[in-house]
């Protein structure tokens, strides 16, 4: 169904289980040692390494220069630092990954299985996410591992943007004369329609004037158009909230696109 871009998405067999057959693993205490997220596999990667990880990543061999082999994953995972850098995760989210998320009950347990079987399987994935749950229950931090995960598989181009914030203010700002955005909503309802991964935090706390429910209801369509993968998250249940907006279209169109999940429990927030 996803139509991202699908670079390094197969499995490449020159990985190892490692690293996933990525070449790439992860550092979960890269702030306590003042080191980077990310770094090539040391069993399958930088054992064939020859350039020590000096940049631009070539050796003499043969007498001659070539790329080094750890050129390919060194390049990605640059690429990846720099999507990771524009994604809009807030820090408290940034590099959590899906074995870093506790599951305290079955409703916490089924959507952290779904949002397994989405990183594993993507982007061959039917349909995008809809969480909602009380709040404080874990729907932005999955959310956001989800995307965490997906842009550090795949290096495509992801964002998480909270409903008001980055989309409607910044909508606004571009009617408004003398700002940096003024006169760019169409490009920048185009990018939030076309970026390939997109989480929807908050979704619900809008205020619902007829231009709102409009201009959401599009940017919904055109995701779904485009077959672009998408994540909500609301404090709210949908069918109860949404099914009067927009003449029942909003609702309609997500239930089209997304699996709807009801997420609840204690305060996540408090295990951070």
């Amino acid at each position: 169904m996803n139509k991202a871009n699908k670079t390094d998405i197969k499995v490449n067999k020159k990985y190892c289980s490692f690293c996933d057959n990525t070449g790439i693993i992860t550092n979960p205490y890269y702030l306590e040692l003042g080191d980077e997220p990310l770094s090539p596999c040391p069993k399958c990667v930088l054992v064939n390494c020859s350039c020590n990880g000096n940049s631009p990543y070539y050796c003499y061999t043969n007498n001659s220069i070539n790329e080094c082999s750890c050129r390919e994953i060194r390049l990605k995972i640059e690429r990846i630092n720099s999507i990771y850098s524009r994604s809009g995760i807030d820090k408290k989210y940034r590099w959590k990954f899906i074995n870093n998320f506790e599951s305290t009950n079955k409703k916490v347990e089924e959507a952290k299985s779904i949002a397994y079987d989405i990183i594993t399987k993507f982007p061959d994935v039917k349909k995008g996410l809809f969480l909602w749950g009380n709040p404080g229950s874990g729907k932005t931090m999955l959310s956001a591992i989800i995307l965490t995960e997906l842009i550090t598989r795949h290096a495509i181009n992801g964002s998480l943007i909270k409903i008001s914030r980055n989309f409607f203010n910044r909508l606004r700002s571009s009617f408004v004369e003398g700002s940096p955005n003024y006169g760019e909503a169409t490009n920048i309802e185009r990018e939030y329609a076309e970026i390939d991964i997109l989480v929807v935090d908050d979704f619900g706390v809008q205020r619902d004037s007829p231009w709102e429910q409009e201009t959401l209801y599009n940017l919904i369509d055109a995701r779904y158009e485009a077959e672009k993968f998408t994540v909500f998250t609301s404090n709210n249940d949908p069918y109860k909230t949404l099914k009067e907006k927009a003449d029942g279209r909003i609702l309609s169109r997500l239930k089209e696109m997304c699996r709807i999940i009801e997420i609840s429990g204690d305060d996540y927030r408090e295990k951070l």
